[in-house]
């Protein structure tokens, strides 16, 4: 475990030399067992969040209501630190007058590390790792074992676990769709019968989840290890739709595309690409109608059919208009990398970067000619590009890079 990044080690010597329990646990326990570098890093401690805050003072913020977390930045880099937790009680968990105390709307009941671990979603998530003392690997559920036979099993009564938060059946999904897992048949079958209940979730709850897809190299066996389980359809109609389609082959053949090229290092981190890229197949359908021409003919008043047409893809999700608009303005630039018209213009536009990089995946998806590409050079950031990351930058929990 020497590869955890020593931001995580300070964090956790401060609190341990302030008398607080603090291990690294999840996700980043789990990569590295398996040989992978983490891409984020969770810290799960003794201390409450105000304890936390108390402790590296400025450089702590508490965030959230329904959990109670603190992100502790390091530079322009932050790191998430909670509080162990304990399953709370009928009454604890209730969100509405009317709950019938199955689904879980609260978890601040704060408890020990063995309660932490029994209360997370499946024993490959639950390993802890001690950066600083000499526990090691700390498994309470058995997901060492889990691991090693790559099962996605959970921790406690299966079904009470989904009804609990039915985003866990995604999550699921997506350790079979990332790593390589299959599903213990519990977890099959309890996702068989809940996977309707994806829609009582908040919708901006689930569209962070598919960020989080987008930002790995596995988003195309991911969307449909989705699909094969049923799961697109509860919570985003449109793509079970366009999946099923005829232009279904073409937007898995896209997102191979990007995951390789995503996987190889060094790819943009941009969400506006990311959902531009989704959303292009239903775009195009759209704009281009019954016409036999190469994506559509340019022509004034594109750009509201444009990003109504975005918006219709991503429901019941609600897109940030600033990115909606961002993604119609890129997707609508790619006719012009065809006639070349206007040159300095498209060079000289804030989503050329973006905009390029698309049309560069469709002529490998397409088998366009890669000679379409010559004269219009790949740049390392667009002009006018530096203003918006000042308006626009954003924290990521490892690069501390504007992701717009």
């Amino acid at each position: 475990m020497e590869k955890i990044a020593p931001e995580v080690r300070h964090i956790a010597r401060r609190l341990v030399q302030h008398g607080f329990d603090a291990l690294v646990v999840g996700g980043a326990v789990r990569d590295l067992l398996l040989g992978r570098e983490p891409k984020d890093y969770d810290i799960a401690t003794s201390a409450r969040p105000e304890e936390v805050k108390e402790i590296f003072g400025r450089s702590a913020r508490i965030i959230g209501r329904r959990f109670r977390l603190v992100h502790v930045y390091r530079g322009h880099t932050f790191y998430e630190v909670s509080t162990f937790r304990r399953e709370p009680t009928t009454e604890e968990r209730k969100g509405r007058v009317d709950d019938d105390g199955v689904m879980l709307w609260r978890d601040n009941a704060y408890g020990t590390l063995e309660q932490d671990a029994h209360r997370r979603d499946f024993t490959v998530n639950a390993l802890y790792y001690d950066p600083v003392g000499d526990r090691g690997v700390i498994d309470l559920t058995g997901g060492v074992a889990d691991l090693e036979a790559r099962i996605v099993r959970s921790i406690g009564p299966t079904e009470v676990r989904m009804a609990e938060d039915p985003v866990r059946m995604l999550r699921a999904c997506k350790l079979v769709g990332q790593y390589g897992f299959r599903l213990a048949p519990e977890v099959e079958e309890a996702i068989g019968h809940l996977a309707p209940q994806l829609r009582l979730c908040s919708p901006a709850r689930l569209f962070e989840e598919i960020l989080k897809i987008l930002a790995k190299p596995w988003s195309a066996s991911t969307f449909q290890t989705l699909h094969e389980y049923e799961l697109t359809p509860a919570m985003w109609p449109g793509l079970a739709e366009m999946w099923d389609g005829p232009r279904g082959p073409e937007l898995r053949r896209l997102l191979a595309a990007r995951d390789a090229r995503v996987a190889a290092g060094g790819y943009s981190k941009s969400r506006t690409l990311a959902l531009a890229t989704l959303a292009f197949s239903a775009v195009e359908a759209e704009l281009k109608g019954p016409s036999d021409t190469v994506l559509w003919e340019r022509r004034p008043g594109l750009e509201k059919p444009c990003r109504a047409a975005i918006q219709r893809f991503f429901a019941p999700f609600r897109v940030p208009r600033y990115l909606s608009a961002r993604a119609r303005d890129l997707i609508l630039l790619l006719p012009r990398f065809f006639d070349g018209r206007r040159r300095g213009r498209v060079l000289e536009h804030p989503e050329y970067k973006y905009s390029r990089e698309l049309f560069s995946l469709l002529c490998e998806v397409r088998r366009w000619d890669g000679d379409l590409l010559e004269g219009w050079p790949p740049p390392h950031s667009p002009p006018g590009a530096s203003g918006r990351r000042r308006n626009r930058r954003r924290f990521t929990r490892t690069t501390g890079k504007a992701s717009g």
